[in-house]
C-alpha cells in the first residue's frame, strides 16, 4: 500500500483525484498546512507528497526545501496557474514535478503512479548497515535478530545519521529535524538522546562508538570507511525489503 500525503489549501479540491487513486493500493492522507506536512514526513513513512496550492508563494518553496532536508520522498506541486518563475524556484528547491490542474485527469494519475514506482525502487523500506536493519515503514530497528526499543526521536536520529554518513551535523540541525518549535528547545536535548542510542546499541553488542562520533562543540557524525569506490555507500547500503522472519516490537 502506497501512502500519499496530499497538502491542500482548500478542502475537497482533490477529492476526485484521491477517489480515483485509492482503489490502486494508494492511501491518501489529506492535510491543510505546511506545519502538519512536516510533522507527518518526520514521523511516518510517505511514498509521495502532493502540494495542491491556490497561489504560488515562498511558503511552498520553503516547505519543499524543509522536506528534502529530512527525506528523499518525491514532491509533486499542483497549481492552477503557470508561473514560470515559481516553477523554476520549486524545482530548484527540490520539487520533482510541477503540474497544472487543467491537465487531463488520466494523465495526472499516470504521472502520479510513475512517481510512486520510482519512489518504491529508489527508496526501499529497509535500510541495512553492518547487521542493523532499519524498517522505515514500521519505524523499527533490529540488530542481528535483536529488536531494539528505540523511541520515535531516537529512531529518527539513527535514520538521519545513516542517510548522511561522514557529515558533521550540528545540534540545531538535528533539533530542526526532530522537533516542531525547536527554537525553544535546548540544543543539549540532542545529547541525552545520543546517550540513550549508544547505551541501547552497546547492550546488544553493536560497536556504536566506532561509528557514532562526537564533534566537540558542534554536533555529531556517523563515520564510515568508504572502501569500494564503485559502491555509493560502501558499508552503508540500501536493499529491497528482505524476507527475514522476525517478531517486531513497536517503538514508543
Amino acid at each position: 500500500m502506497y501512502k500519499v500525503l496530499v497538502v491542500e489549501e482548500k478542502r475537497a479540491v482533490l477529492d476526485e483525484f484521491c477517489r480515483v487513486l485509492e482503489p490502486n493500493e494508494v492511501s491518501c492522507i489529506r492535510i491543510h498546512s505546511a506545519e502538519e506536512a512536516l510533522h507527518i514526513v518526520h514521523n511516518e513513512w510517505i511514498d509521495l507528497v502532493i502540494l495542491d496550492i491556490l497561489l504560488p508563494s515562498l511558503l511552498w518553496i520553503q516547505l519543499c526545501e524543509k522536506i528534502k532536508e529530512c527525506s528523499i520522498v518525491p514532491i509533486v506541486i499542483m497549481t492552477e496557474t503557470y508561473d514560470k518563475i515559481f516553477i523554476l524556484q520549486a524545482l530548484n528547491a527540490g520539487a520533482d514535478d510541477v503540474v497544472t490542474k487543467c491537465m487531463d485527469i488520466d494523465i495526472l494519475i499516470a504521472k502520479t503512479k510513475a512517481h510512486l514506482r520510482r519512489s518504491a525502487s529508489s527508496n526501499p523500506k529497509e535500510l541495512y548497515f553492518k547487521g542493523i536493519v532499519l524498517n522505515r515503514e514500521l519505524l523499527e530497528i533490529q540488530y542481528e535478530g535483536n529488536l531494539l526499543p528505540f523511541t520515535r526521536k531516537e529512531y529518527a536520529l539513527i535514520e538521519y545519521f545513516l542517510n548522511h554518513p561522514n557529515q558533521v551535523i550540528k545540534r540545531k540541525k538535528l533539533l530542526s529535524h526532530l522537533w516542531d518549535g525547536y527554537q525553544h528547545i535546548d540544543a543539549r536535548t540532542v545529547d541525552s538522546h545520543i546517550r540513550n542510542i549508544r547505551m541501547k546499541f552497546r547492550e546488544v553488542g553493536f560497536p556504536i562508538d566506532e561509528f557514532l562520533r562526537t564533534a566537540r562543540g558542534i554536533g555529531y557524525l556517523w563515520k564510515i570507511n568508504v572502501e569500494d569506490s564503485n559502491q555509493k555507500w560502501a558499508e552503508c547500503h540500501l536493499k529491497e525489503k528482505s524476507s527475514i522472519d522476525h517478531k517486531l516490537i513497536k517503538l514508543n
